[in-house]
């Protein structure tokens, strides 16, 4: 019997200690669920950020049919561009940024014109003065 009203008890106990959801739930609105399309970094953001990085050549290579970049492509893309300092798929796969500090080799160069349409949004070329050493 004592044994019996100590089991009681204990649940009894058990069962009022847990925490009172309307407390809780007050004074504590639910977030609204966020829009991950929105957090997606656009095209143009990540062209910026590869801009921003301080790359002297920046390329966006995109297949010509306007397709997503199949494994076949990004292998082509790897292996041509395999010394160049960043890639990054964008565009939802459609389009591949690299930045560069450095100019892709002609050879390498023409087998990606071949393949890809090719944007070139490197930084311009800052014109030599020819003369600047001539008088020293």
């Amino acid at each position: 019997m004592i044994k019996g009203l100590l089991i009681a008890i204990t649940c009894v106990l058990a069962s009022a200690c847990g925490p009172d959801d309307r407390i809780l739930k007050s004074g504590r609105e639910t977030p609204a669920p966020s829009n991950v399309e929105a957090s997606k970094p656009t095209f143009e953001k990540e062209l910026d950020e590869i801009k921003s990085a301080g790359f002297t050549f920046v390329y966006v290579l995109r297949r010509k049919d306007g397709q997503k970049l199949d494994a076949e492509d990004r292998g082509v893309i790897r292996l041509q561009t395999a010394d160049m300092n960043r890639r990054i798929t964008a565009d939802e796969d459609k389009a591949v940024i690299i930045g560069s500090n450095y100019q892709l080799p002609s050879k390498n160069m023409m087998t990606i014109l071949d393949r890809f349409a090719v944007e070139n949004h490197s930084l311009p070329v800052p014109a030599v003065d020819a003369n600047s050493n001539a008088n020293k």
